[in-house]
């Protein structure tokens, strides 16, 4: 039976989740040897119902001295387990698309679904059934990493620090897409999906101090050496089948269907690396320092395997000279700037210079001469060109203290230049390729130009009231300079294409579709003719925002009197578009039985001609849901992230201290957004990756959650 007001599919589907975090810690120590050991549990139930995170960890540090006081050894270890399950990914998006009409359960407390095409309700699969049916998926993770390290004290100046350090992942996930029988195109058989991945890093680093000082000169410089390498393997089966939907028989061996191999993967890379830093100052008033790096990487190929990147800044404490009175408003004043270049091996694939072919029995196996044959597919087109991504960084600024340095003011401006950048090349694959990556190319250059402002206040009163106001504003300007082509599109797998776009003079993916400049006598888009040749199609796309901000800030404020603390972190963005693409489902007949926004109320009639929304219609028409400016909005906020207030007890005997504290995460946001959060992040491609080319577009992103917290600290 439907509720007199209908279903409210995300209340139906969300709660409030408990969170239990716990760490104890322990340490101690004298001349010859010290030790830090802590234990920590964390558990937290999801927010969407039947999901949830949970993790273990254990961390040992210890450091002794041996053969006299000039050699010490040491080690980090650290363990960690987790387990948790994100729920199903289209469960929040069909919370959207489901129409308030059908019940969560029906009369005989079944879960209830769209039943039927015949019956009008969408063809939406119900988000709670699909979160309760994965109720016993598991993603589960062993992680364990750590150093050891010899240090030894050659000389008064010269020191000598050999570490090895290794990071084991061992990944372990199980899915179980459950039928569905109250659904109107309901599954025709279940289908388990199983994943294991492992992969090892380790590093070797041997690095040489000098530690000296001559007078008023003052050096330390290191040279050193680093020898990292990794490699990792995993695959994906899934097969279907399932006589029981049980998880004590949630087994590949159990399954009826053919198993199939999703994918595999195994590969390995090395980094050698030598450098050379020295830091220098005179009187602790001119300060100088330079670096060279030499980077070699297997990741490319031949001349392009290494690079070279140096660095170089210095600064000036202008408040130390003899003739700088300290006495004024003005108790420290530093001049600093530097130059540096920085380069970037981290990418997407570990093979990226060569073409990778696959056997794949679901896209690649042929019938030949009545039987199959196994047959392999383009999974990966690789790039033998491909070389380092630089980022060159020219900055300078100053520091400033005010009024024995209650006041102080940081301010840097920068310039970032961004050569070669690595990226997948979507224009050179076809749309219709089956599952061959884009190769990753040196894409162009892009130029960040901005800067950062820090400003603060701390003092005391009398009466022994501690405060603290500190704020910071960052504002940059992106541009694309160079490109290999005249443009990139972002990711063309919305419904309507590509919705960003690359190019040069404009910033890196912004938003690209046609104009909307009002609503015709029938109700429908009116589109700019930017072109001016009296059709509207393809060619009168244009640039219709950017994800990128005008300014980014934050505050922070904290107070503390006689046992009692503040704190309080705000943040916000101002000026950066969000492409709002859930629009198409909530304002559009993409599905047209399914739920709709309640902005629908105020579509275009001809009563109602003062509105943006388009008027009523069974299907989609004059492709209203391709990229267009009516799904941009203003993303602006100004959100309290965090605040919290304590108090500690103190001289409790052998109880050292005591401390209470509430504390809430996320409390407000002011925005005029019309999404669920404006603090939209990273979009993530088919391959688990950051999409440089896809920014700002709003589309199956959870919102940040709300947290309250009550804690104790105690110390002995």
């Amino acid at each position: 039976t439907v509720l007199p007001n209908g279903t409210d599919w995300q209340s139906a589907i969300t709660e409030t989740a408990p969170t239990t975090n716990v760490t104890v810690s322990a340490s101690n120590g004298n001349e010859n040897g010290q030790y830090f050991m802590s234990v920590g549990y964390f558990n937290r139930d999801g927010v969407l119902k039947y999901t949830g995170f949970e993790r273990a960890t254990t961390r040992l540090n210890s450091e002794f001295r041996v053969i006299g006081d000039r050699v010490r050894v040491g080690e980090h270890m650290n363990i960690a387990f987790s387990n948790g399950n994100a729920g199903n990914a289209e469960a929040y998006e069909n919370a959207f698309r489901s129409s308030p009409l059908i019940p969560t359960y029906d009369d005989d407390g079944n879960l209830a679904g769209t039943y039927a095409a015949a019956a009008g309700l969408g063809n939406a699969r119900s988000p709670l059934a699909q979160l309760y049916r994965g109720r016993d998926d598991f993603n589960k993770s062993l992680r364990v990493f750590g150093d050891v390290y010899l240090a030894w004290d050659i000389t008064d100046d010269f020191t000598f620090k050999s570490s090895y350090g290794v990071s084991l992942n061992n990944f372990d996930r199980q899915t179980f897409t459950a039928l569905d029988p109250e659904h109107g195109e309901p599954l025709a058989t279940n289908t388990l999906n199983v994943e294991d991945q492992y992969t090892a890093e380790w590093n070797w680093s041997n690095i040489l101090t000098w530690d000296k000082s001559f007078g008023d000169h003052n050096i330390n410089a290191i040279l050193g050496v680093e020898a990292v390498k990794g490699q990792g393997r995993g695959k994906g089966v899934t097969r279907t089948g399932y006589l029981f939907e049980d998880p004590d028989f949630y087994n590949l061996s159990n399954g009826s269907g053919t198993p199939n191999v999703s994918y595999t993967f195994q590969y390995e890379w090395s980094l050698f690396s030598y450098f050379l830093s020295a830091n220098y100052n005179y009187k602790n008033k001119y300060f100088l320092t330079a670096t060279f790096r030499n980077d070699e990487s297997s990741r490319f190929e031949d001349d392009n395997k290494s690079d070279f990147f140096p660095s170089v800044s210095a600064g000036w404490l202008m408040s130390s000279e003899d003739w700088f009175s300290t006495d004024g408003a003005i108790s420290r004043f530093k001049l600093k700037a530097s130059w540096g270049q920085l380069g970037n091996q981290t990418l997407p694939a570990d093979n990226p210079t060569q073409n990778i072919s696959v056997l794949s029995e679901e896209f690649a196996n042929y019938a030949i001469g009545g039987g199959i044959a196994s047959g392999a597919k383009l999974n990966q087109v690789g790039n033998p060109d491909l070389k380092w991504e630089t980022s060159q960084t020219i900055n300078f600024g100053i520091e400033a203290g005010f009024f024995q340095d209650k006041l102080y003011v940081d301010l840097e401006f920068y310039e970032i230049t961004t050569k070669d950048l690595v990226t997948r090349d979507n224009s050179l694959i076809s749309t219709t390729a089956i599952d061959a990556t884009a190769p990753l190319v040196n894409l162009g250059d892009v130029m960040n130009t901005g800067m950062d402002l820090g400003l603060g206040w701390r003092d005391e009163t009398d009466s022994g009231f501690k405060y603290s106001i500190d704020a910071n504003i960052s504002s940059y300007k992106n541009e694309v300079t160079n490109l290999i082509s005249d443009f990139q599109p972002g990711d063309g797998g919305f419904r309507g294409g590509a919705i960003t776009r690359t190019q040069v003079g404009e910033p890196i993916s912004f938003f690209y579709g046609r104009n909307v400049i009002g609503l015709d006598d029938t109700g429908r888009f009116e589109y700019e003719d930017v072109n001016g040749d009296g059709q509207i199609n393809d060619d009168d796309r244009k640039k219709i925002g950017s994800p990128h901000p005008d300014f980014t800030y934050g505050i922070n404020l904290f107070g503390e009197f006689k046992g009692f603390d503040l704190s309080l972190f705000f943040q916000g963005s101002q000026g950066n578009d969000i492409y709002n693409y859930n629009k198409i489902y909530t304002h559009f007949p993409t599905f047209f039985n399914g739920n709709r926004s309640t902005a629908v109320l105020n579509s275009w009639t001809p009563d109602n001609t003062n509105t943006s929304q388009p008027a009523l219609s069974q299907t989609i028409t004059n492709a209203e849901t391709n990229p267009n400016s009516f799904f941009v909005e203003d993303g602006s906020f100004f959100r309290l992230k965090n605040l919290q207030v304590g108090y500690t007890f103190k001289d409790l005997g052998p109880m050292g201290s005591f401390r209470i504290y509430l504390q809430g995460t996320n409390l407000f946001t002011i925005t005029d957004y019309s999404g669920l959060d404006p603090e939209i992040r990273g979009r993530i491609d088919g391959n688990g990756n950051f999409d440089n080319l896809t920014r700002g577009v709003d589309w199956q992103l959870y919102p940040i959650s709300s947290i309250y917290t009550i804690g104790v600290n105690l110390k002995f």
